[in-house]
């Protein structure tokens, strides 16, 4: 599947590594994602709560499908990250790992799994670019 084609039809996107901090690049992507009109459901276990919305500690917790999980860990952590997403209850359609978090090595897993996986791609940019 195309990348602005899954841009243009997810509805629903968990952003793994959510941040409060305003200064944080997590935190303005997923402001960004909200005003575009996409439900975003922040993942991070150390907050209860992010721009208004419940904060999950993990994506096991995500009782509903989402289209896309939007990765905000260090690179070190990608395997980690590969085994929540596969992991999840409804499994994405696709995974953006933002800049310098990893991917690659699990990227051939996640792909198995039937997600489309983009690695070193900013949401953000990708979405202005299909626009």
């Amino acid at each position: 599947m195309d990348l602005c084609e899954i841009l243009k039809t997810s509805k629903r996107v968990a952003v793994l590594g959510a941040s409060a901090n305003p200064s944080r690049t997590a935190f303005g992507i997923s402001s960004f994602l909200r005003r575009a009109g996409l439900e975003v459901i922040p993942v991070n276990p150390q907050y209860t709560e992010i721009q208004g919305a419940r904060c999950l500690p993990s994506l096991r917790e995500i009782d509903a499908p989402v289209d896309i999980v939007d990765v905000f860990r260090a690179a070190e952590y990608e395997d980690e990250v590969a085994e929540e997403i596969l992991a999840m209850k409804h499994k994405p359609r696709a995974v953006w790992f933002q800049l310098n978090a990893g991917g690659d090595g699990v990227r051939e897993r996640l792909e198995e799994a039937g997600i489309v996986v983009f690695v070193d791609h900013c949401i953000m940019v990708d979405y202005s670019n299909c626009q």
